[in-house]
């Protein structure tokens, strides 16, 4: 009787050790075997294509760590959801991502209007939030979000290297035309800025500010040619950037009359504009052309895994927007493997001046606004020889695209200054 009340005592103690393991046990070993990345972005409508790239960017970042055994032992996986690029469907959206799909991470790439929603969900639901392509200055300065992170840089940056390729070009009479919202107004304004200080001869013949989804840019076209501008500067991006040059080309603002973009090496429009394309001045945060070991494997394995298996020539090549998408989730996971976890409290500790090497030199992220900051890099559409889509994969696709001739803007020229101001987390 005394051994079998024995046995019944150690039983019991067993069993409430088992509990307190189980209760007590870390959440993330609680986790399944699979780490999710919920994608918010437009997979549908005028701008869907923004999403496709997006998609293919974090498909070819996800397989290459899968290929390495996964993230913290766990295969990563992909959920994607259309938000319409509205912000009430992207909330939605992403209650449904984490409350049903159980997400750990959600990734967005458009639309300001997006981001700000985006950026209010992300403090309610303490989820992590990778921004991986909306550019307004104000989003991570007055809408910032604790959980939020921006690995692109901002409407500053790329205004900045715009201006200072503008310094060494001839141009001086410059009409300002953008979309009207708050990236096109961000970017107006940070073009403004930066032409006084690098270029402070220049001038401002005309600015205005279209809808989104303009079909007729005549009007403003008319008024360009009236001011007696040299150069056009816009944000414009999507349909809105082809139609504006497209049709600026065919009421005689003929090539090579510049138009200075952000969003200007588009294989679509490229493509849609063949040798009109030529004047097109062009900075952003990735290219092609950065003529390094490491960036010329990074764009051999992205065809391989990838670009080779696509009709769709958009996809072919790690251009802009995709490049700069699978490097940011290279650098996100990285992150996480310092942070060992995905949760929160453990990873915007670890991500809060994180440094990473990329293909195209060093990002890191500022500590105070989530901003990466890194270098820039811009050039011109030219007629030299194309080395990408140059007709060698499919006769019909064959283009003009940025020259040889690049200029590399380091970091600490494009960043956005850390102000009180800006964000009042940065006390600098």
């Amino acid at each position: 009787m005394f051994a079998s009340s024995n046995r019944k005592i150690i039983l019991t103690l067993c069993i409430v050790i088992a509990l307190l393991t189980f209760v007590w046990m870390p959440k993330d070993s609680m986790a399944g075997d699979t780490i999710k990345i919920g994608l918010i972005d437009p997979f549908s409508g005028p701008f869907e294509y923004a999403g496709r790239l997006y998609l293919a960017a974090t498909r070819f970042a996800v397989m290459e760590q899968n290929a390495k055994g996964g993230l913290l032992g766990k295969k990563l996986e992909i959920v994607t959801a259309d938000n319409e690029l509205k912000p009430d469907v992207s909330v939605r959206k992403a209650k449904k991502l984490i409350l049903e799909e159980k997400v750990d991470l959600l990734g967005f790439g458009t639309g300001t209007h997006i981001g700000i929603a985006m950026h209010k969900f992300a403090t309610s639901y303490k989820i992590p939030l990778i921004n991986y392509g909306v550019l307004a200055n104000s989003l991570q300065g007055k809408f910032f979000s604790p959980y939020s992170f921006r690995f692109a840089l901002n409407a500053h940056g790329f205004a900045s290297a715009l201006a200072q390729l503008m310094a060494k070009k001839p141009y001086r009479k410059f009409y300002i035309i953008c979309q009207d919202y708050a990236w096109g107004h961000d970017m107006a304004k940070a073009f403004e800025s930066e032409l006084k200080i690098h270029l402070p001869d220049a001038k401002i013949v005309g600015k205005d500010f279209h809808p989104i989804a303009t079909k007729d840019f005549g009007p403003y076209i008319t008024k360009v040619k009236a001011a007696g501008a040299d150069a056009i500067f816009t944000s414009n991006w999507g349909i809105d950037a082809l139609l504006l040059v497209k049709q600026g080309r065919s009421l005689g603002l003929k090539s090579p009359f510049p138009f200075v973009m952000t969003f200007g090496l588009d294989p679509y429009l490229e493509n849609e504009l063949k040798d009109t394309a030529v004047g097109i001045f062009h900075a952003y945060d990735y290219t092609l052309r950065v003529d390094t070991p490491e960036n010329k494997d990074f764009i051999k394995r992205y065809y391989e895994k990838v670009g080779s298996k696509e009709k769709d020539y958009l996809l072919w090549w790690p251009e802009t927007s995709i490049g700069r998408t699978a490097i940011a989730w290279k650098m996100v996971f990285a992150a996480i493997e310092k942070a060992g976890s995905v949760k929160p409290d453990k990873l915007i500790p670890a991500l809060e001046g994180f440094s990473y090497k990329t293909p195209v030199g060093q990002w890191t992220m500022r500590a105070c606004d989530h901003q990466v900051v890194g270098p820039l890099f811009g050039g011109e559409v030219t007629l030299n020889p194309n080395p990408w889509y140059n007709g060698s994969i499919d006769p019909k696709i064959n283009f003009p695209w940025l020259g040889p001739h690049i200029v590399e803007f380091d970091a600490d020229s494009v960043a956005i200054p850390a102000t009180a101001d800006y964000n009042p987390r940065c006390k600098n």
